[in-house]
């Protein structure tokens, strides 16, 4: 059966969450900032990527890229975490979503470093000019799915980007890599 995203949203299986105050977007390490979206070994879900946002809050000094990098599967749980601004949320409106099993995070040292796999934004100008529209939306539609134990996040190269990042995912089950 082919994936429907109002399906997934109306079962409450959709989640959305977003930073609520201005954080760095930098360069892929291990120790990343910005959007952190991990999904747990043995979650028993995948991850499926709908849509990411973002907005500027600072206007960069350079042209800069933001995209979405991606961490392995792996085994040792990331840390020092710093859970995201809005929590996770049931993109649906009904609120807090206890029953998510990903975990949506500011800062966390991950295992490994990530790689970018999808440019989704960009600024053109530099010294404020032409950066900032009201907002960017990336609609991946399922490009990216993160199985148990995986890692997506928000990454920039040329300078660190400052503002707010979002993301929408649906919880689907796991049915092998």
């Amino acid at each position: 059966m082919p994936f429907s995203l109002a399906d997934s949203n109306l079962a409450g299986q959709t989640y959305c969450a977003a930073n609520v105050s201005a954080k760095s977007v930098i360069a892929v390490t291990t120790g990343m900032t910005g959007v952190i979206l991990y999904n747990p070994i043995g979650s028993g879900v995948s991850a499926v990527i709908n849509s990411v946002g973002w907005v500027w809050t600072t206007a960069p000094a350079a042209v800069h890229n933001i995209g979405l990098a991606l961490a392995a599967p792996n085994v040792t749980v990331p840390s020092s975490l710093t859970a995201i601004g809005s929590g996770v949320l049931k993109a649906n409106g009904l609120g807090n979503a206890d029953k998510s099993l990903c975990k949506a995070y500011d800062a966390a040292t991950l295992a490994v470093a990530p790689v970018i796999v999808r440019w989704s934004f960009g600024a053109t100008y530099g010294s404020g000019v032409g950066e900032s529209p009201a907002a960017l939306i990336d609609y991946v539609n399922g490009g990216i799915i993160l199985i148990p134990g995986a890692v997506m996040c928000f990454a920039a190269v040329t300078t660190t980007a400052v503002g707010m990042g979002s993301v929408c995912w649906s919880e689907v089950p796991f049915t092998g890599a």
